[in-house]
């Protein structure tokens, strides 16, 4: 019997001024296991050397150009739309895989039920530590990253997750046919959380992988912590929720949501910026009935 060839991947990445970051992360993925794959990198208007490096050094790369920095979600969904690949990874810049990586991640999709797929994200300077593996939405609809700062050798066993963390994620095609890819209008942060929360609305599950590994240098992008991040998750959240969070048990569990929220304001307030909080509240607000007419007729 003559085996099936295997699946091609498409590798997403999204840069902006990561040039520092591409001869490691790039080189990794060309000593991968698993062929075939493509890489296609979408460069966010930057202003360093990243376009002639890419060009120069892994010509074989597809590289998509954007006139504007057009964010994480956005620039991801360009990626997709020159990608031919039957499963979507995708990968930040600041990232080095290991050699088995796509191979590993991709094991899993020989079932039909399966998504997603979660890999063990370690911090690139600490690669005993975890840096995600895969992400959970508590019953407030805050977006977590499972074990973050945790031990990684406490991550040994596959399992169900509630999504993939798409700072290094796989994607199933059909799925992201079906329910779509990122919304646009996040820039970034909790677009993953939203896609997640939608694709199991629709049935479909994510395992976390720990024999794929990855290693990332958290914050490279944003910082870990920075005024723009604040905003952007304090707007985020709450677009997540008002697109996805079920009815009627929005409205019994808002009393809580709005007490944690008031604390999470607090906690920004602490790191001066309260402003860039506040601004990512209200302009959630002003937004959601562009989120509450995305919703699921299911959550309702």
């Amino acid at each position: 019997m003559v085996e099936s060839p295997p699946v091609v991947i498409s590798v997403v990445i999204v840069n902006y001024n990561g040039a520092r970051f591409l001869q490691v992360c790039l080189a990794a993925l060309a000593a991968q296991t698993y062929a075939p794959f493509e890489i296609v990198l979408v460069d966010n208007a930057s202003t360093d050397d990243s376009r002639a490096f890419v060009a120069e050094h892994f010509p074989r790369v597809t590289l998509i150009h954007s006139e504007t920095n057009v964010g994480f979600a956005a620039g991801n969904n360009l990626g997709l739309r020159h990608a031919r690949g039957a499963l979507i990874a995708t990968l930040n810049a600041d990232t080095r895989v290991e050699p088995d990586y796509l191979e590993k991640l991709a094991a899993p999709f020989a079932e039909t039920r399966i998504g997603a797929c979660a890999p063990l994200m370690l911090e690139m300077a600490r690669p005993d530590i975890v840096d995600a593996a895969g992400i959970r939405v508590d019953r407030f609809g805050f977006a977590w990253n499972i074990g973050a700062g945790q031990a990684a050798h406490l991550f040994d066993a596959a399992r169900e997750v509630y999504g993939a963390c798409a700072g290094a994620a796989l994607y199933r095609r059909a799925m992201l046919d079906q329910i779509g890819f990122f919304d646009d209008a996040y820039f970034g942060f909790y677009e993953d959380a939203d896609l997640a929360w939608r694709a199991r609305r629709a049935g479909w599950e994510t395992i976390f992988v720990p024999d794929a590994r990855v290693y990332h240098t958290h914050g490279a992008s944003f910082g870990k912590i920075n005024p723009r991040k604040t905003y952007l998750l304090a707007r985020n959240r709450w677009w997540t929720t008002f697109k996805n969070y079920p009815r009627p048990r929005f409205y019994f569990a808002l009393p809580m949501i709005l007490v944690l929220d008031l604390v999470s304001l607090a906690q920004a307030a602490t790191r001066g910026h309260l402003r860039e909080a506040w601004q990512g509240r209200v302009d959630a607000w002003r937004g959601r009935k562009t989120m509450l007419a995305q919703r699921s007729s299911k959550n309702h």
